[in-house]
């Protein structure tokens, strides 16, 4: 079975799509009915209208088949590449350190503790860093992630597998959606079934929505798996997942892919509360309160700030939906009691200015980007688990970490983590804070540890920077320059664009010991009595 982190994200149907707005330009202006004068039956001129609209949706539907019949051809172009790279010829050349290998078995036994575990990273044989290396070098030409492009690999695969259905989409008969749909449903047949299910089923391809031919794919191979849906619904299981999107305008979408009845219930039970809360007339905080409603025990409205009721009075049935689901999974407690006062922590970046009110200017939040100038200052105002970053308002340059670090180690990655946000290598997006700190130039080879010569990679691309012909350089400010196999340049600039961290304070020595060293509380030193001074007479003789 596919891993579904590899899958792309279901898109809804054209059939239940909600209404969008149009791009600039692209919306008809209104059309005076008075100005062609009265309505005249004319069967000559509605024929007419009737034919142009056949044509021009013809010229729509050709470039949909012209489509279809070019990623069929780009799936051949797939399938031909990797079986190239599977070449042990061109396999062994596109790993660009193969010697390593054989020096890590010879000398396994006096490795060093660092040395073991640079070894590690040459544990890729030559088809691993070749697949890796035709899989980057070909998601940076496409400028797409290696996930996807992998995707599309192992998709074209499974396209030149079912003959009659790459035979469909080559003819433009069906569209690649409509492929894909298929061969997903079909892969997880086992192969003396996979014929059969892909004839009963091609003919629905052809005229269906792609929606609707999903849904009668998934019954019919529910109808002809032979194994029982217990052991799927088991081996399912070990592939449940929560992942988190970036959406446009400081929003995020959060997916998870669980069992059918624990999605449906959540669901179910977020509604049900949504609804009721409807029914209320959304009340305020000292109205019905969350705990009185969501169970969440937060003692405020459902998913709002105390003081964001009077903003938002009556809240629709989705954004209530979103609201107490934002409530339940920041403020509930699972069953055996995880989570209470657990809260997700996140770096956010503020300038100055923005911070005291003066400014409008964005603020930046770790793996994301910009975000509104009130959620930034309502973030570092109210929310005492962020870390606080404060910035100059035109050089960028980071005028505070956090908290005073003792060490420049520390500082150091602090402020990589916030100028990188994510690994260097180009397209990708995994988070700096699971990434490796690398030296651009190697150490080994005379690279030295400072902030120009340092950069998050990712395992997967530190493996690939060490073993594969990817090379890279590093200017002033962290801009990186990679050139790939292939020898094409792609240049990748840091997130935030702060300067180095400052350098630790001189340490102060001791302090000079003004006494004999013997003369400590251990052993204290005879002094000589004091004796009282004489008090001094009441009236003085003077």
């Amino acid at each position: 079975m596919s891993n579904p982190d590899q899958a792309v994200p279901p898109a809804p149907d054209a059939d239940h799509r909600s209404p969008e707005s149009a791009p600039p330009g692209s919306t008809p202006s209104p059309v005076d009915p008075t100005a062609f004068g009265p309505y005249v039956p004319n069967p000559a001129l509605d024929e007419l209208v009737c034919s142009e609209l056949a044509r021009r949706t013809e010229l729509i539907a050709a470039e949909a088949r012209a489509i279809a019949q070019a990623q069929a051809r780009q799936a051949e172009f797939f399938v031909a590449l990797q079986g190239w790279s599977e070449d042990p010829l061109v396999s062994s050349r596109l790993h660009g350190n193969p010697e390593s290998i054989r020096l890590a078995d010879v000398n396994a036994a006096t490795l060093t503790e660092d040395q073991a575990r640079a070894a590690a990273y040459s544990r890729w044989d030559d088809r691993d860093v070749a697949r890796r290396t035709i899989v980057s070098e070909t998601a940076c030409l496409l400028r797409l992630s290696e996930r996807t492009v992998e995707h599309l690999m192992d998709q074209s695969l499974w396209l030149l597998a079912a003959p009659a259905t790459f035979e469909a989409l080559s003819a433009g008969e069906i569209s690649y959606r409509h492929a894909t749909a298929l061969v997903d449903q079909m892969r997880t047949l086992p192969m003396e079934d996979q014929a059969a299910f892909e004839e009963k089923v091609l003919p629905e391809a052809k005229r269906l929505p792609v929606g609707r031919f999903i849904d009668k794919a998934r019954r019919l191979r529910e109808r002809l798996h032979p194994e029982s849906i217990v052991t799927r619904s088991t081996n399912a299981l070990a592939e449940r997942h929560s992942r988190w999107e970036a959406a446009p305008d400081g929003m995020g979408w959060l997916h998870w892919y669980g069992t059918a009845h624990d999605t449906k219930a959540a669901y179910d039970r977020i509604n049900g509360m949504a609804v009721k809360l409807k029914h209320l007339g959304d009340p305020a905080p000292n109205g019905n309160t969350a705990s009185d409603t969501a169970g969440s025990g937060s003692g405020t409205a459902v998913g709002l700030r105390p003081d964001a009721t009077e903003e938002l009075p009556t809240r629709t049935l989705d954004q209530l939906r979103a609201d107490i689901t934002a409530a339940l999974l920041l403020d509930g407690i699972t069953p055996d009691g995880m989570g209470a006062g657990i809260r997700g922590t996140v770096m956010v970046t503020v300038p100055v200015l923005t911070l005291l009110g003066l400014d409008e200017e964005p603020g930046t939040l770790e793996g994301y980007g910009p975000i509104s100038p009130e959620a930034a200052r309502e973030i570092a105002g109210h929310a005492p688990s962020f870390t606080r970053l404060l910035t100059h308002p035109e050089t960028g340059v980071v005028l505070s970490l956090g908290k005073t670090q003792h060490k420049n180690t520390k500082a150091m990655k602090k402020y990589l983590r916030v100028r990188d946000e994510t690994c260097r290598f180009p397209g990708c997006s995994r988070p700096a804070v699971t990434s490796d700190v690398d030296h651009t130039d190697p150490w080994a080879g005379g690279g030295n540890t400072d902030c120009d010569n340092l950069a998050h990679l990712c395992e997967p691309h530190h493996r690939l920077k060490h073993l594969s012909q990817w090379r890279v350089t590093q200017e002033t400010g962290g801009i990186l320059h990679w050139t790939s196999p292939g020898k094409r340049s792609y240049r990748t600039d840091p997130a935030n664009p702060v300067g180095p961290p400052r350098p630790r304070p001189p340490v102060v020595g001791p302090k000079t010991r003004k006494r004999p060293a013997d003369d400590s509380y251990l052993m204290p030193r005879q002094r000589p009595s004091r004796k009282p001074t004489p008090p001094a007479p009441e009236n003085p003789p003077f």
